[in-house]
């Protein structure tokens, strides 16, 4: 069995690019046949990330609308009479021409749909014809949460198949023992609570720091640290400085690889409480499962498919969208709680562990082997 993977990105430093990275390491590791399709411009994060992954750089530049000029050159063909099955990791635009190449070599065709891009699409012309095309053709339709599919049929009105199996995380890199001291010196008798994602409005990070405001009446013994970047940095130390919290918010960048697992470590609590703004949303939220996995409980709320990601009341607490109070006191019950804080860790963990890559890659393999009419028992 051999699989024609495609996808927009191998920069695992963002959420696409990390899954994409992630699927392929554990699709190696399980002696699968594939190859990843990428955009040429994608080459120095797959030499980076994934050197030992066949790897063709075919695809045209990425595009955000099918009016652009460029999008002439989804046309391409790419030669994928040599493989039994089609799986578009991600969705649009590359979704369209996997989609147009499946149905060329009459393959079957698995199509995953994170998020945003499997919706957004569907709200303007041409995108919406050509994106119901993807699905349409999909034999699978593959989705991270209840909520991602719930708005895919909503926005469709048609009745496709669509599956969910959640995002993953690589585990062993989490959990493994980290030296995490130098951060938590740093920030000594402080209570760390840490957000990880780029600096965006429905990333959310202003919620938590107009909470902050809120808890600082009771509580002032925290630190704030927000690992990323983006554009809205300065709207963000702006609200900090507005709320009168500047003083306890850590802008600390981007951070990569052992530092990024130390900041995780580090911290008490893990508060990340996206939005959907404009139908721009989180589809799950892998950095709860790398939360997890260091034993650390997570503050959310209910946009998106976060709800996949964090039981609520069990890895950690899910509030209403927008509920600053409501994050205010769960931060601080986390804050005077430890106990609480450990017990809420470490079922984290155990969810975590529970959501290696390994594991989704062995659900992703069980579809390839059902739609070609083998015996899934035939995965290892």
């Amino acid at each position: 069995m051999r699989i024609a993977l495609f996808s927009s990105t191998a920069d695992a430093k963002n959420g696409y690019g990390n899954i994409t990275v992630e699927l392929c390491r554990a699709f190696k590791a399980l002696g699968t046949e594939f190859t990843l399709f990428l955009p040429e411009a994608e080459k120095k994060f797959a030499l980076q990330y994934i050197p030992d992954i066949p790897t063709e750089f075919c695809l045209p530049p990425y595009i955000f609308e099918l009016k652009n000029p460029k999008s002439l050159l989804h046309l391409k063909n790419i030669d994928l009479s040599g493989y039994d099955v089609v799986h578009s990791i991600l969705d649009f635009p590359y979704c369209v021409m996997a989609a147009r190449l499946a149905q060329k070599y009459k393959k079957p065709f698995i199509m995953g749909s994170q998020g945003t891009y499997g919706v957004v699409p569907l709200l303007r012309f041409p995108d919406r014809l050509a994106l119901e095309f993807a699905y349409g053709q999909a034999k699978k339709i593959i989705v991270p949460s209840e909520f991602t599919k719930d708005i895919i049929l909503k926005h469709t009105k048609k009745q496709y198949e669509i599956d969910v199996v959640h995002n993953g995380v690589n585990f062993e890199r989490f959990a493994a023992p980290c030296d995490a001291s130098a951060i938590r010196v740093k920030y000594s008798g402080k209570t760390i609570y840490l957000t990880v994602g780029g600096l965006k409005e429905r990333k959310g990070q202003d919620l938590v720091i107009e909470s902050l405001q809120i808890l600082k009446k009771s509580y002032q013994d925290f630190v704030y640290i927000l690992v990323g970047a983006g554009e809205w940095k300065s709207v963000l130390e702006a609200k900090a400085k507005e709320c009168g919290v500047d003083s306890h918010v850590v802008f600390a960048g981007s951070q990569d690889s052992d530092a990024l697992v130390a900041y995780f470590h580090a911290c008490d609590v893990y508060v990340h409480t996206p939005k959907v703004v404009n139908y721009n949303f989180e589809g799950f939220g892998i950095v709860y499962l790398e939360a997890g996995a260091c034993s650390k409980p997570s503050v959310a709320t209910d946009a998106g498919g976060v709800a996949d990601a964090v039981i609520d009341g069990e890895t950690g607490v899910i509030l209403k969208d927008g509920d600053t109070e409501g994050i205010a006191a769960a931060l601080l019950k986390f804050s005077r709680d430890p106990l609480y804080r450990k017990r809420l860790g470490d079922a984290g963990k155990e969810y975590a562990r529970g959501h290696d890559w390994s594991l989704i890659a062995r659900r992703y393999m069980g579809y390839y082997l059902e739609i070609l009419g083998r015996p899934v028992k035939a995965t290892r």
